[in-house]
């Protein structure tokens, strides 16, 4: 019996791994599952009813490879990840879709609108692994309370999920975090993603790093391609200049404006939300060409009575898309803001780092 446990071993090991990558990469690509919607439509899943049928059919999958205990635990903690992502998403006022579960490839949500600045889409990154946590950490005090094994191995790889999915590559939870901390540490991902991928040995590490390094190459690519001007003009009630205690501008006047842009699933279209110093969002244009790289008032058109009519001009890379690096004004955040993500994102690392430790001393030999 022994010597047949220890030929187990080595082929759990190595389900573990993959199951662990498998995990880190449908919890990076969640986002980008969306060409699988039709499938489950197909299927005629509702929101609650969808999760719960893709739920138990990842689990009979997965207990096909590991007692059903683990597998039922494994999803729970795939699934507790996601609801820390839609919490997260519904207190910032941004409709998600329930959580679908398929086997082998991964559980995602859908946004209908995306995040209008980095603040906000590192609030919503912070709720998977903060939640994910805490679901872990309570699967690890049930086992020890119930000294049930098979719980500390499913804590261990909630840990282990929720620390690796927190590396500062885009699209990990992690990069999107550090958006509202600093972009360098992007850099440091890099350099240690590459480490964790040598380590792990894992293709699908391999792949969410070089799509990271493939998203800058083509940003750098994205700034050298000849820009297109777009022209429009937006009527502001007189009345908000008044309010505001602000000068109606001239005909020529002429300023950079602030702006942030997102696009709604709803619709498929991008928009521009556009800031007016001291008066707040001026207005909202929808484009097409994007990504939107700079927007400038021109002056003002006309003799309404009622209205300002804005002249904007907005300069756009045709045929391009945001990537990973958006408009300069989307990753300004207030300098406090930056420290309050930057202690949660650091401590959440130690927290995850020493809980993971603790807990693989704890995991039954051979595991």
């Amino acid at each position: 019996m022994a010597a047949s446990d220890s030929n187990r071993s080595p082929a759990k090991s190595r389900w573990l791994k993959v199951l662990g990558g498998l995990g880190v990469f449908f919890l990076a690509f969640g986002g980008k599952l969306k060409f699988l919607l039709p499938l489950l439509q197909l299927l005629k899943l509702g929101k609650v009813g969808g999760t719960i049928w893709s739920m138990f059919l990842m689990m009979g999958t997965y207990a096909l490879i590991y007692p059903w205990q683990f597998a039922v635990g494994l999803v729970l903690m795939i699934f507790i990840h996601e609801m820390g992502h839609v919490l997260a998403a519904k207190q910032k006022g941004l409709p998600v879709s329930a959580p679908a579960f398929i086997p082998f490839v991964g559980a995602f949500i859908t946004m209908k609108k995306s995040p209008q600045d980095a603040a906000t889409e590192a609030y919503i990154a912070c709720g998977g692994p903060l939640l994910g946590t805490i679901g872990a950490f309570l699967c690890l005090w049930l086992g020890r309370s119930l000294d049930l094994p098979v719980l500390i191995t499913v804590a261990w790889f909630g840990f282990f999920l929720n620390l690796i999915n927190l590396l500062p590559i885009h699209p990990l939870d992690g990069g999107r975090i550090v958006t509202a901390i600093s972009r360098w540490l992007w850099v440091v991902g890099l350099v240690v993603g590459l480490v964790v991928i040598i380590w792990l040995r894992s293709i699908l590490f391999g792949l969410i790093w070089l799509l990271f390094v493939w998203q800058l190459v083509q940003h750098w690519r994205q700034r050298k391609r000849p820009h297109h001007v777009m022209t429009t003009e937006v009527a502001v009630p007189r009345q908000r200049f008044e309010e505001a205690g602000l000068p109606i501008p001239g005909t020529e006047h002429t300023r950079e404006l602030a702006f942030t842009c997102y696009s709604q699933l709803a619709d498929r279209m991008s928009y521009c939300d556009i800031f007016y110093p001291g008066l707040g969002k001026l207005a909202t244009v929808p484009f097409e060409h994007g990504p939107v790289i700079g927007v400038r008032m021109t002056g003002v058109s006309g003799s309404d009575p009622e209205n300002v009519h804005v002249r904007l001009e907005m300069t756009v890379v045709p045929d391009g898309s945001s990537g990973v690096i958006r408009e300069d004004a989307y990753y300004q955040v207030p300098p406090r803001v930056r420290v309050a993500y930057g202690a949660a994102y650091f401590g959440l690392l130690f927290v995850l780092s020493v809980l993971l430790v603790m807990t693989r001393e704890l995991m039954p030999a051979g595991v």
